[in-house]
C-alpha cells in the first residue's frame, strides 16, 4: 500500500484555503482507491459513509441523480479543499470559529465531487461531499500548531491524559461559572469515598464525613450491566473490611480504571456508587439517592463511562475501528529555524457520542449536576463543563445538559441577592424560565432513556427535581409541578408525532432505530408495575414532549383559558388545592408516588370510539393537530381514533344546537392512546376539555366501581361547532388517578 502519484505529492500548503483539483472524475478515485493508494481510499471511504449510495451510483455513471431523465453532469471532478487554522495558533488566537457562531470547529480537509453547474464560475454545492479531520501525534512540531488528537488502544493510547489535565487545569483557573459558590473553602464531601493513595493496592474506604474530610474528589458515572452483581459491593457485612483495604484485583474494570484515572490526575479520592452507598440497605439507598446532587455537584470532576454498557469491559481503551484508517498528509512548512514541520493526519471524522450512558436513565442527572465531566465516549475523549465541551478531535461543541446545572441552582434566593430583594416579577421570571429548561430539556431528555429498576424513575431524576422546585416554588405531583398542572397533564408521547429515530446500542454496535414504542412498566420479569398515577408522564416507558413554544406559552400561564379550576378554599382548606389530600406523600424529595389523586373541577363528556375503516381523517377539521404528519400510519398502528358523543350526551349536546344525529357528522375530535393496545377493548370513554382555544384534553377511561378517571391518551384539536357542548352542563368533580 502507498500512494498513487496524485496523492505524493499533495501537503497542507497545496490544498490551504482553495479547491485543488484531484481527479477528473469519481470513477477514477474509485480505480486509483481498488489499485492501493492510501489517500485516495480515505478518500473514497468517506465519500461513501457520507452520501446515499443511490447518489454514489448515478456519479459514477457521470449522471445528475435529482434529473428525471439522469441527465449528465456539468462537471464530474474531484476537489479537496483544506480548512486550516494553524496561522491563526500561530499568531496566539485560540478561537478558530465556525459559521454557526462561537463555537471552535476542527481542521479539516473537504472531499467534493460532481456539479450540476461550473463550480468555477458559480456558488453550486456539489452533487458528493464528504469532510476529513486533522489530527496532530502529541509531542510532534505539528502538534503546536493544530489541536486535533487521535486517542486509540493501538496509537497514543495514554497520551489523552495530558489533554485532559491541560484542559483541567485551565477550567480550573479561568471559569468562575464552573467553581463552587465558595471555591475557596473545600467542598463537603459524601459519606463515603475511597481513598486510592497513589500506587496500586493501596485503596479503602474511608468514613469522610464522620472525619469531616474536604478534599477534592472524582465522581464516576457508569453502567452496572445487565444483572452484573459487581463481585466487591459495598455491604453491611463488610463495611469494616472495606475500612481496612480493598483488593483492587477483585474490582470490575470500570472501577480500576477509574482509580487509575484518579492516581493519574493525582487526585485521592473517588466516589463510586456500588462501593459507596451500602447495597441491599434500602435506609442507606434512599439517603444517599436524594444527595446526588451534592455528590456529582461537589465532585472536582466527573469520570463519564460512556463507551461500554458493561462495567466489566472498561473504558478507557478505544477500541472502535473506523472505515479506513488514518493516513499522514506532509505539512510542507518549516520553524523559524528552518526545521521541517513534519506531517499531519487525515482521518474519518468522530462522533461525539457518549455511548450506552446516553439511554441509562440515572446518567442524565449525573450528566447535568457535575460541573466538568471526563467523557470516555465512543469513537473519542471530551471535557466537558459550565462554559463549553471540547473534543479530541479539536471540536468545541456546545452540551445543554451541563449548561443546565447553572440554571437549576439559580434559586429565587439568587434573585434576592441580585436584586436587593426578592419581586413578584423576578421570582415569575426565575419560575417561566426553570419551567422552560424543565419541558423541553429535562422532559425530553431524561423520558427517552431507560431504567433497570422501573420503579426508580422519580429517584433518578430527584436531584434535579429538587433544585428546579426553588425556582418554580410549587409542589411536584408525581412529576408533575402544580402551578403549571394544565401544561403538565397536556403531555404526549414523541413517538406518536414522528417515530423519531435515535441511537440505540446493540452489542458494541450503534445502530439508528425508530424510537422506542410506548408501553406500561414492567419489571426484569416482564410483568406489569403501577409506578405512577395515569396521568403523570411516569406511567409509560418512552419518550413524552408537550406543545408550548415561546410564542404560545403564554396561553398556558393563562386561568382564563383552562377549562378546569381546583376545588374551592375553605376554613378547613384554606389555599385552592389540586388534589384530593392535603398531603398526597408526593413532591420533590418523595423517591416513589405510585398514587395521587387529583380533584377538580371540569366537564367531562361521555364520548365512544368511532372506528373508521378507510382512514383517520376529520372532515370539517381544519386546526392543526399533534398527529397530522403520521395520523394515517398512527391509526393503522392503533393509536388514533376518532371520537362522538356517547348517547348519553344527545340531549345537552342537540340543546346546545348541535349537527343532526348521523354518524359521520357526530365525529368531532382525534385522540391518540398513549399505548396502541389499549385500543382493542376501549369504545366507552370520556372526554376532559383542559384548554382554549382548541379545547385540548385528556382521553379517559372511568372506573364503574367508585367513578374515578385514568388517562387513556390525549385529544387534540375539536370540531368548532362542537364547542358550545363542551362548555354545557355544571361542573362537577372530577377525580383522576
Amino acid at each position: 500500500m502507498g500512494l498513487c502519484d496524485l496523492c505524493a505529492g499533495l501537503t497542507v500548503e497545496e490544498i490551504r484555503g482553495r479547491m485543488t483539483f484531484y481527479h477528473p472524475n469519481l470513477r477514477s478515485l474509485q480505480d486509483s482507491a481498488d489499485a492501493g493508494c492510501d489517500l485516495c481510499g480515505l478518500c473514497w471511504a468517506a465519500l461513501r459513509l457520507n452520501n446515499p449510495s443511490k447518489t454514489i451510483d448515478a456519479v459514477l455513471a457521470g449522471k445528475d441523480p435529482d434529473a428525471d431523465e439522469m441527465r449528465p453532469l456539468y462537471d464530474e471532478r474531484v476537489w479537496l479543499t483544506g480548512c486550516f487554522f494553524d496561522d491563526l495558533r500561530r499568531r496566539g488566537v485560540t478561537g478558530t470559529r465556525g459559521k454557526a457562531g462561537d463555537l471552535r470547529v476542527a481542521d479539516s480537509v473537504w472531499v467534493d465531487c460532481g456539479s450540476k453547474m461550473d463550480p468555477e464560475s458559480t456558488i453550486s454545492p456539489p452533487v458528493l461531499q464528504a469532510k476529513l479531520h486533522v489530527f496532530a501525534d502529541p509531542g510532534t512540531p505539528a502538534a503546536s500548531y493544530f489541536e486535533g488528537r487521535y486517542f486509540t488502544a493501538d496509537r497514543n493510547p495514554d497520551e489523552h491524559f495530558d489533554f485532559v489535565r491541560n484542559l483541567f487545569s485551565q477550567c480550573q483557573s479561568g471559569h468562575p461559572e464552573c467553581a463552587l459558590a465558595d471555591e475557596e473553602a473545600a467542598p463537603e464531601m459524601p459519606t463515603r469515598v475511597l481513598d486510592v493513595g497513589s500506587s496500586l493496592g493501596s485503596t479503602r474506604l474511608v468514613l469522610s464525613r464522620n472525619r469531616g474530610l474536604r478534599e477534592p474528589y472524582l465522581a464516576l458515572s457508569y453502567c452496572w450491566g445487565p444483572g452484573v452483581q459487581h463481585t466487591t459491593m459495598l455491604r453491611n457485612r463488610n463495611l469494616s473490611s472495606l475500612l481496612e483495604s480493598i483488593n483492587e484485583d477483585a474490582l470490575s474494570a470500570t472501577h480500576r480504571e477509574c482509580i487509575a484515572v484518579a492516581r493519574q490526575l493525582g487526585i485521592r479520592y473517588i466516589w463510586i456508587d456500588s462501593l459507596c452507598i451500602i447495597q441491599g440497605d434500602p435506609v442507606d439507598w434512599e439517603y444517599e439517592s436524594k444527595r446526588m446532587a451534592e455528590v456529582y455537584g461537589n465532585a472536582v470532576l466527573t469520570i463519564v463511562a460512556g463507551r461500554t454498557a458493561d462495567s466489566r469491559m472498561g473504558f478507557l481503551a478505544n477500541t472502535v475501528k473506523q472505515a479506513h484508517p488514518p493516513l499522514m498528509l506532509r505539512y510542507g512548512r518549516t520553524d523559524r529555524d528552518g526545521q521541517d514541520l513534519g506531517n499531519i493526519f487525515l482521518c474519518i471524522p468522530r462522533s461525539a457520542e457518549v455511548g450506552p450512558l446516553d439511554i441509562r436513565g440515572w446518567c442524565y442527572q449525573e450528566r447535568v449536576l457535575s460541573r466538568r465531566a471526563l467523557s470516555y465516549g465512543w469513537e473519542q475523549v471530551g471535557f466537558f463543563c459550565q462554559r463549553s465541551g471540547h473534543l479530541e478531535d479539536g471540536c468545541e461543541v456546545l452540551d445543554p445538559s451541563y449548561q443546565l446545572r447553572a440554571q437549576l441552582f439559580q434559586s429565587s434566593e439568587d434573585a434576592k441577592s441580585k436584586t436587593g430583594g426578592s419581586t413578584k416579577t423576578e421570582q415569575e421570571r426565575l419560575r417561566t424560565l426553570m419551567l422552560q429548561r424543565w419541558y423541553k430539556e429535562v422532559f425530553l431528555n431524561y423520558t427517552s432513556r431507560k431504567l433497570t429498576n422501573p420503579h426508580d424513575v422519580f429517584a433518578a431524576v430527584a436531584s434535579i427535581a429538587q433544585p428546579a422546585q426553588r425556582s418554580i416554588r410549587s409542589r411536584y405531583l408525581a412529576g408533575v409541578w402544580e402551578v403549571d398542572l394544565v401544561r403538565g397533564l397536556l403531555w404526549y408521547t414523541r413517538f406518536s408525532i414522528s417515530g423519531e429515530k435515535h441511537f440505540l446500542v446493540s452489542g458494541d454496535r450503534r445502530v439508528k432505530t425508530i424510537g422506542a414504542r410506548p408501553r406500561r412498566p414492567t419489571d426484569m420479569d416482564g410483568k406489569k408495575v403501577v409506578r405512577a398515577p395515569s396521568w403523570s408522564w411516569a406511567a409509560i416507558e418512552g419518550q413524552v414532549c408537550e406543545r408550548s413554544t415561546p410564542r404560545n406559552e403564554a396561553k398556558y400561564r393563562d386561568p382564563a383559558n383552562f377549562l378546569i379550576r381546583p376545588l374551592p378554599s375553605t376554613l378547613a382548606k384554606p389555599t385552592a388545592r389540586w388534589t384530593l389530600l392535603e398531603n398526597p406523600n408526593c413532591d420533590a424529595d418523595i423517591l416513589h408516588q405510585p398514587y395521587c389523586e387529583l380533584c377538580f373541577l371540569g366537564r367531562p363528556k361521555h364520548a365512544q370510539i368511532f372506528r373508521s375503516r378507510t382512514n383517520i381523517e376529520l372532515p370539517g377539521l381544519t386546526d392543526y393537530d399533534p398527529w397530522t404528519r403520521m395520523r394515517n400510519t398512527l391509526w393503522k398502528e392503533g393509536y388514533l381514533v376518532l371520537l362522538e358523543p356517547a348517547a348519553s350526551e344527545y340531549t345537552e349536546f342537540n340543546e346546545t344546537g348541535g349537527v343532526s344525529a348521523d354518524t359521520a357528522a357526530l365525529t368531532f375530535a382525534v385522540a391518540c392512546f398513549d399505548i396502541a393496545g389499549e385500543t382493542v377493548d376501549t369504545t366507552d370513554c370520556w372526554f376532559l376539555p383542559l384548554l382554549r382555544p382548541k379545547f385540548d384534553g385528556l382521553l379517559l377511561r372511568r372506573e364503574p366501581s367508585d367513578g374515578k378517571f385514568r388517562r387513556l391518551g390525549l385529544v387534540g384539536s375539536v370540531k368548532e361547532q362542537f364547542q358550545p357542548w363542551l362548555l354545557s352542563g355544571s361542573e362537577e368533580e372530577v377525580h383522576l388517578v
